[in-house]
């Protein structure tokens, strides 16, 4: 058992998750009181946002008090990166720089973190090095470790989303033949093309399930929580009122579906015409109904629900709510 566990604060809901790989002894949900991320918070929000993690931890009765926690991809600058082959210290150079042009934060109010990924064995002029990108203000994550201080625990680590999805994924992708990995979270949704050990490229689309919420509430006239209802009981289903669901979601998911053909048109040309092999669809929206057909039929990909507890023992009454899981699986990982 690791000597640690791992927390998801999202925007609509706080996961935790501690496990052996095997079977997971500690795991828990709680709804987030507020319906935003930290950095949007209250220090008001914060402290009762603290609150209901003490809450958690003692209805779930974990004493580790060392966390591995995420801080969502929207707080972030997530990229893969390509450079011209060059030394360590030019690479940290050719970094700065882009960081410079692409994160809208003095470089001296930003925490950065780069791993190698991929680096040709020979170099003949026209290589590349690909390098995966993560820059962080300082402010966002200080928030995150007084908010854990404040209740007692431990912070290991703090990790944006992308690696914790692929971490938990791991298992069921290649190298070889890499998988589209979508999250489709409340607030946004996480596409990652990756295999077994690689990151190939990834991008943060600002949409999710409260902007669909949100639509269908303003379409039909309906308070939010009837607005949830419906997406839930109709989803995006043709065969449901009349396929008007469809008429009103259809934007928002081809929004997701345009950016997911980028990405795998770029991974194709880099790659000499590879193709990926399938989709991974997880987080909250994947419960949608109607939903994976109809991304299997615009892209062209066999797509699948990714259930991050496949070969774990788990709790019976958490066992369908793998999807909901994924980050704070990666995170205990």
């Amino acid at each position: 058992m690791p000597s640690y566990f791992g927390l998801d604060i999202g925007s609509t809901s706080i996961k935790l998750i501690q496990s052996d790989g095997a079977r997971v002894k500690y795991v828990g949900i709680a709804q987030n009181p507020f319906g935003k991320s930290i950095s949007a918070m209250t220090n008001a929000e914060k402290i009762s946002l603290t609150d209901s993690l003490k809450l958690l931890l003692k209805e779930i009765g974990i004493r580790e008090k060392k966390v591995v926690a995420s801080i969502p991809e929207s707080s972030v600058f997530s990229r893969v990166l390509k450079f011209p082959v060059m030394s360590s210290p030019e690479l940290s150079t050719a970094i700065r720089w882009e960081l410079d042009q692409s994160v809208p934060f003095p470089p001296s109010e930003v925490e950065t973190s780069w791993a190698v990924l991929e680096k040709p064995e020979k170099f003949d002029g026209d290589e590349k090095i690909s390098v995966y990108v993560v820059a962080v203000p300082s402010n966002i994550s200080e928030n995150y470790i007084q908010i854990l201080e404040l209740i007692g625990l431990e912070p290991v680590r703090l990790e944006n989303e992308i690696p914790s999805l692929s971490r938990a994924f791991s298992s069921n992708l290649s190298d070889s033949s890499p998988s589209v990995l979508i999250d489709w979270g409340a607030s946004g949704t996480n596409v990652v093309v990756a295999g077994k050990t690689k990151l190939y490229s990834n991008f943060y689309v600002p949409v999710g399930g409260s902007a669909m919420t949100k639509l269908i509430a303003d379409t039909f006239g309906l308070p939010m929580d009837q607005a949830e209802n419906y997406k839930r009981t109709y989803g995006f289903s043709k065969e449901q009122l009349d396929g008007k669901m469809v008429t009103v979601l259809k934007p928002i998911i081809d929004n997701v579906i345009g950016e997911v053909k980028k990405l795998i048109i770029s991974y194709r040309d880099e790659r000499g015409g590879n193709v990926v092999s399938k989709l991974v669809l997880t987080g909250g929206g994947s419960y949608l109904l109607g939903l994976v057909p109809y991304l299997s039929e615009s892209l062209g990909l066999e797509v699948v629900i990714g259930d991050p507890f496949s070969g774990m023992a788990v709790d019976a009454k958490y066992k369908n709510l793998g999807p909901v899981f994924s980050v704070a699986v990666g995170l205990s990982m």
